[in-house]
């Protein structure tokens, strides 16, 4: 079971799984009532998330202290910031692709720490979730 790995808890799913309730009710926002403000909530949160990811990136290297996974850890962020400087639907693709490159961060990351699998695993779930509502907006 998921729940039995090092570093996986009932309480990070319940919070991986929370963090999907925005980008959702953004989406029905958009869908129900204003189609611009929904899409604006739904950019802001991507952004802020996207960007959040990379600083967990960067704690994670606070012991090793490696050049470059620290240029690694802000390349979420780049991206992040690199989005708004583009119109719809082009600021869904940046930001979408800026998760599939901090997943694959994460993956080389952690494929030689078997400890790390659980986490690795639920990461790979939020992740496609997040870049899948992305692409339905499109």
């Amino acid at each position: 079971m998921l729940t039995n790995q090092k570093y996986v808890s009932k309480t990070s799913i319940s919070l991986m799984l929370m963090g999907l309730i925005p980008f959702v009710s953004a989406i029905y926002y958009l869908q129900t009532y204003d189609f611009e403000r929904g899409l604006s909530i739904f950019i802001h949160y991507s952004a802020i998330i996207l960007s959040f990811i990379g600083a967990i990136i960067w704690g994670s290297n606070s012991s090793d202290k490696s050049p470059r996974l620290f240029y690694l850890s802000v390349t979420p962020s780049v991206f992040a910031f690199s989005a708004i400087f583009f119109d719809f639907p082009d600021i869904l693709y940046v930001l979408a692709l800026g998760y599939f490159i901090a997943w694959l961060i994460d993956v080389f990351l952690m494929i030689k720490n078997k400890e790390f699998f659980g986490y690795l695993a639920m990461r790979s779930i939020i992740t496609s979730s997040v870049i899948y509502l992305h692409l339905y907006i499109v």
